[in-house]
C-alpha cells in the first residue's frame, strides 16, 4: 500500500517527506509541498492545521487566531485554554513531545 501525503495549504499537490519542508505543531507533523506552502503555513497555521491535540490534557480541539500559545524548544504549541498553557509553562518538559525535526 502507497500512502500520499497531501499539502495542506494546497491540498491538490503532493507533500514531500524532505525534512525541510516538514512542521510540527503540538503533537502533529505537517508535511508541505514547498518553501512557500510552508511559510503560508506558518503565517496562518489555524486556517489549515486542523484539531489539534493539547498538550496538558491531550484533549483535541480546533485552534483559532486567539488561542493561547507557547514557542518551546523551536516549536509553536496551541492549547484549549489559559489554563492549560499556564501548566505547560510551568513545567514543560513534563508536556514535552519529542519528535525528529
Amino acid at each position: 500500500m502507497e500512502v500520499t501525503l497531501r499539502d495542506p495549504v494546497y491540498p491538490g499537490r503532493v507533500a514531500s517527506y524532505d525534512s525541510g519542508l516538514r512542521l510540527f505543531l503540538n503533537q502533529e507533523a505537517y508535511f508541505f509541498s514547498s518553501k512557500e506552502s510552508k511559510r503560508r503555513f506558518l503565517a496562518d497555521p489555524t486556517r489549515y492545521s486542523g484539531p489539534l491535540t493539547d498538550p496538558v490534557t491531550q484533549k483535541r480541539f480546533q485552534p483559532t487566531p486567539r488561542s493561547p500559545r507557547v514557542d518551546f524548544r523551536g516549536r509553536t504549541y496551541f492549547f484549549e485554554s489559559d489554563l492549560t498553557k499556564r501548566q505547560f509553562q510551568t513545567t514543560p518538559t513534563t508536556y514535552y513531545v519529542r519528535r525528529e525535526t
